[in-house]
């Protein structure tokens, strides 16, 4: 081969990859076996410090994380809260439900990814290093602790420039945390160790295993932050079969056609039966659950076929759910007014007068529907409530619009003690 020759060939391979990452970085085959493979990662570094909770921060890190194997538990550290001269300690997801679960299993593996080129996401860099040093220094400053009260970031990724900046904001973070009504109390009572966090990342996977540290006498509770993905300059690479797309499980909406993390674990062999078929068995699988009479058992293997697919709220009318709850006609057998947060609905419930459907999108396209969607819910259930009705708000799995919109109504029709406030407050723009 000559080096024209040479030259051609290598711009057409170029060309034909370059092609293959357009078509196909959002190919759901490809997004899958990223997955699986990232998830083959966590759970072996899982497995080398097995006694360490496993966390998955939002949604994004629980896809890394085979449930039919561990038990996970979630966390919600938002990588805009690291961010570069926006860094912020958000006291309305201030994840202080994790202190007794790390103290339980003193300390936690976190499970996240970023996407093209990054090794390390900035919630596991920044937030959590943040939140870490927050909470030590706010219990140091109630309680009078002597202990770990320094920022820890790793130099590699944070500038020293970017560390003292960051540094600088943290006393008012502190503040802003002990004036927030958190019982501090039981927050002094539950750490009985500073927090510390600590990385890893594929990269750094053969000096784990040669190595695997030892936390059992340390003197801080470890927050092991890990970065499921392998960092790749592009962001994708080809591999044996398929396209490897670094942060695969990001930006589900966009992919996944409805699939969850927990029926991919549950059926994942059932779908990766080929490239080709990939994208239609998914399909079939979501529809299934979705319409199917098995629907409910996906988001729980434990279901017994009672009623833990929603919950009410204490000294209320009121119930979260997830979409099982809402299907008819059992819903109306249990509830007398229903609130669905869902895009798709249950064509049974539109016959009731007593049904209101909120179409809110899934993640973040759902941000301004679910805005306007408050006023409407609070509208709908103002009658009810004064009647003690029971009322159900359910969204797809009971944990994210369905949340925000129960809050609203509850913000609105009852005080702190869940007493009914019955001076009725104005119906007016929440």
């Amino acid at each position: 081969m000559n080096d024209e020759e040479e030259f051609l060939s290598g711009r057409n391979e170029f060309n034909f990859e370059s092609k293959l990452i357009r078509n196909d970085n959002k190919n759901i085959y490809n997004r899958l076996c990223s997955i699986v493979d990232d998830a083959t990662f966590v759970m072996e570094v899982a497995d080398i410090m097995p006694d360490l909770a496993l966390i998955a921060n939002e949604r994004c890190g629980s896809w890394y994380i085979d449930r039919t194997k561990r038990k996970a538990y979630s966390a919600y550290f938002k990588s805009t809260d690291g961010h570069m001269h926006i860094w912020d300690f958000n006291v309305r997801r201030n994840n202080l439900h994790l202190i007794p679960i790390l103290m339980q299993h003193n300390g936690c593996l976190i499970v996240d990814s970023t996407r093209k080129g990054k090794r390390i996401p900035d919630a596991l860099s920044k937030t959590i290093p943040i939140w870490c040093c927050t909470v030590n220094r706010a219990v140091a400053k109630y309680a009078g602790r002597d202990w770990d009260v320094e920022l820890h970031t790793l130099p590699s990724v944070v500038s020293r420039s970017e560390h003292a900046q960051i540094e600088a904001r943290i006393d008012g973070f502190v503040d802003r945390l002990l004036m927030s009504g958190v019982d501090m109390e039981q927050l002094k009572a539950q750490l009985v160790k500073p927090l510390r966090p600590i990385w890893f990342t594929p990269q750094s996977y053969d000096a784990l295993v040669e190595s695997p540290p030892d936390f059992q006498d340390a003197s801080f509770c470890p927050v092991v932050c890990l970065s499921a993905s392998e960092a790749v300059e592009t962001g994708y690479q080809l591999r044996p079969g398929y396209l490897y797309v670094q942060g695969s499980a990001d930006d589900e909406e966009s992919w996944a056609f409805g699939l969850t993390h927990l029926a991919f674990w549950k059926h994942r062999q059932d779908i990766l039966t080929s490239s080709s078929e990939c994208e239609g068995n998914v399909k079939a699988l979501v529809s299934f659950l979705k319409d199917g009479a098995n629907s409910h058992t996906d988001d729980d293997d434990e279901d017994d076929g009672s009623t833990k697919h929603f919950a009410f709220i204490k000294y209320t009318p009121l119930a979260i759910g997830d979409a099982y709850s809402g299907k008819p006609p059992r819903c109306w057998d249990r509830f007398q007014y229903v609130i669905n947060c869902c895009q798709d609905e249950y064509e049974l419930n539109r016959q009731h007068a007593r049904y209101l459907h909120l179409p809110i999108p899934d993640g973040k396209k759902g941000q301004a529907i679910f805005g306007s969607s408050i006023q409407k819910a609070i509208d709908f259930v103002h009658d009810p409530i004064m009647e003690n009705k029971k009322i159900l708000v359910y969204c797809a799995t009971g944990k994210d619009h369905s949340v925000g919109i129960l809050l609203s109504i509850l913000l609105q029709y009852y005080t702190l003690e869940f007493e009914l406030n019955t001076t009725d407050k104005p119906r007016g723009k929440f």
